[in-house]
């Protein structure tokens, strides 16, 4: 598919440019004051309230349902400035761009769902979660599983899963959950008055963010809060696996900017010798590697957001995206620790838990291939997958 190029307009750069001063004096304090541990919910509060402002999570959603009406391009572009400053607030913020975007797509039917809970999270007062079964059996036995017993109004729901996207923060929650015949579907749970618990998995962690579990301990849930049956819901699983996967690519361009435009200060930099390290051939070289590899990143995932934004099915270049970003960053890191004057840049960009994130990137779920056997899925027509 040919991939059409879009010049950056100057409201959009005007907006980039406001949202990175405020990521700069708003942001960057309160995530370096609790680096090492999560950001307390009041306080993450505090901070999606002030980012909605700027149009996360609903940049790209029509003004009809309380968005901006942006372009999925721009609303890209904004993300990357979050990602840049921290995977922590930048995967809530994901996680509530997610859940928006279900609460828009919902058939009239549902459209109490939609004025109840969409509002708050346009503006940054709640948040939203998703945990999506994987389909396997070794992701159920690891993860949990969750089961719906029908009631005369309803469902009562147990079970716990594992991992949940945004699941600490989380007030609202978009679910897999198994009925008595063994049919998926998805469901969305509101902490508050439903009820389900969340935890932060103690156990170490080498990302950024923190594994949560979240359980369920006979929650009545009422008929209409189911979102996907589970074959009518194929179809908007799969876009929202498009978007997650989008997401996370731009995760790891973030990261990678973060660690390029830190590398370039510290080679600008005169050393002891009075002489800039940039200009050894070695080291510009280096940089040079770091910035072609970003933007080559870049460019897939803009490529990956902007077929989202026409509506065409891109799961195999989100796949791409997301694989390439997460390799890329990894190297950047590795790059970065070579650089003259590491030990100074390591204590400027905390590159020790820049390296710690980027290291699980390549690896989400334990599973280093998955993105390639869907690529080779998208191009074959065969699952390799079994």
């Amino acid at each position: 598919m040919t991939m059409q190029m879009q010049k950056t307009t100057d409201a959009q750069r005007h907006a980039v440019d406001s949202f990175r001063t405020f990521l700069a004096s708003e942001v960057t304090p309160v995530v370096q004051a609790f680096r090492g541990g999560p950001i307390p919910r009041e306080r993450m509060r505090d901070i999606t309230q002030g980012i909605a402002e700027f149009g996360l999570p609903g940049a790209s959603i029509a003004q009809a349902h309380g968005g901006m009406g942006l372009s999925v391009v721009t609303e890209a572009m904004l993300l990357e400035e979050l990602c840049a400053v921290s995977s922590e607030v930048a995967h809530c913020v994901i996680g509530n761009m997610l859940v928006a975007h279900v609460l828009v797509e919902l058939p009239q039917a549902r459209e109490s769902l939609r004025e109840r809970y969409l509002p708050d999270l346009l503006a940054g007062r709640s948040f939203g979660g998703f945990y999506l079964h994987e389909g396997d059996a070794l992701a159920t036995a690891v993860e949990g599983d969750v089961s719906a017993w029908p009631t005369a109004d309803g469902w009562i729901i147990n079970g716990v899963h594992e991992r949940v996207c945004n699941g600490h923060y989380s007030d609202l929650l978009i679910t897999g959950v198994r009925t008595e015949a063994g049919a998926l579907c998805h469901v969305l749970v509101a902490r508050e008055p439903h009820g389900y618990a969340s935890k932060i998995i103690d156990r170490p962690t080498l990302s950024g963010t923190f594994n949560t579990r979240v359980s369920f301990n006979n929650v009545r849930l009422p008929a209409s809060h189911l979102i996907w049956e589970e074959q009518g819901g194929l179809e908007q699983r799969a876009r929202l696996l498009e978007k997650i996967d989008a997401g996370a690519a731009l995760l790891s361009v973030g990261l990678m900017r973060a660690v390029l435009e830190g590398g370039i200060a510290a080679v600008q930099n005169s050393g002891e010798s009075g002489t800039a390290a940039a200009s050894q051939p070695l080291v510009a070289l280096k940089i040079a590697e770091m910035a072609t590899r970003l933007d080559a990143a870049r460019l897939m995932c803009f490529r990956a957001w902007s077929l989202i934004e026409i509506g065409t099915g891109c799961q195999m270049q989100a796949c791409m995206a997301r694989w390439l970003a997460s390799e890329m960053a990894l190297k950047a890191c590795q790059d970065a620790l070579q650089l003259p004057g590491g030990k100074a840049l390591g204590t400027l960009l905390d590159l020790e838990r820049l390296v710690r994130e980027a290291i699980v990137l390549p690896v989400p779920h334990g599973l280093t291939d998955v993105q390639k056997l869907s690529i080779a899925k998208a191009l074959t027509g065969i699952s390799a997958q079994g």
